[in-house]
């Protein structure tokens, strides 16, 4: 039997694996341009915008669909754009009868106005935690590294330190190719330090930090199952 997207749309979901900085809304992004000055945009008109990114993502070439992030991202180096997003983000997959996400991001890449790691993973969480109350929708959080620069295990252990406020793993990103774990310190860091808490994926894990103090995360496991 085949559903339709009404239908679909009413069914309750969990949604494991979103990018916060590739689900902007066109309009959104044209905004937050205009507000942060930044003039790079291929277009200033949200249908058109809209189907740039559309084409990009579908010609088939990892390389070329990240392309379009260097303009989201572009437009997130602000705590104000940080959490409008991650809201945002909560109401559109909540209209999507999406009732749990986890959103990924890497924080490294939203730091050219002057905003620390922390302030830009603590804005990320604000948006979400606001988003949550508005539209009861649960989420978490994933700390991204980047397979191409070496502070994985920097990102790794603010997944660590957070694990209490909403992040609930730590994750590899980037173009994969020429970038093999064996030639990174990448390796090392996912051995060392794994936090998984999703209430999807119960697992009692241990997460290690450079001082080589270990943390259960098994308190927070049951935490994050009952707030979903």
């Amino acid at each position: 039997m085949k559903l339709d997207h009404a239908v679909l749309k009413t069914l309750p979901k969990v949604l494991l694996h979103e990018h916060l900085d590739g689900v902007l809304r066109p309009a959104t992004i044209i905004e937050l341009a205009k507000e942060q000055k930044y003039d790079q945009l291929p277009s200033t008109r949200p249908e058109e915008l809209s189907r740039w990114f559309h084409q990009g993502a579908n010609q088939g070439s990892l390389p070329k669909y990240l392309e379009g992030f260097s303009h989201t991202i572009a437009v997130m180096q602000t705590q104000e754009a940080l959490e409008r997003v991650a809201y945002e983000q909560a109401e559109d997959l909540s209209r999507d009868g999406v009732i749990y996400f986890e959103t990924r991001f890497a924080p490294l890449f939203h730091t050219r106005k002057g905003l620390t790691h922390q302030q830009v993973i603590s804005a990320v969480l604000k948006g979400l935690e606001e988003g949550r109350k508005s539209f009861g929708i649960g989420s978490g959080l994933l700390i991204c590294a980047m397979r191409n620069m070496d502070a994985s295990l920097e990102m790794a252990e603010l997944a660590v330190d957070f694990r209490d406020r909403g992040v609930v793993g730590f994750d590899l990103a980037g173009e994969e190719g020429g970038f093999h774990l064996r030639n990174t310190s990448m390796l090392s860091t996912i051995f060392n330090v794994r936090i998984s808490t999703s209430p999807f994926m119960p697992e009692r894990v241990l997460a290690k930090n450079r001082s080589g103090r270990q943390f259960s995360t098994a308190a927070l496991i049951a935490s994050v199952t009952a707030r979903a």
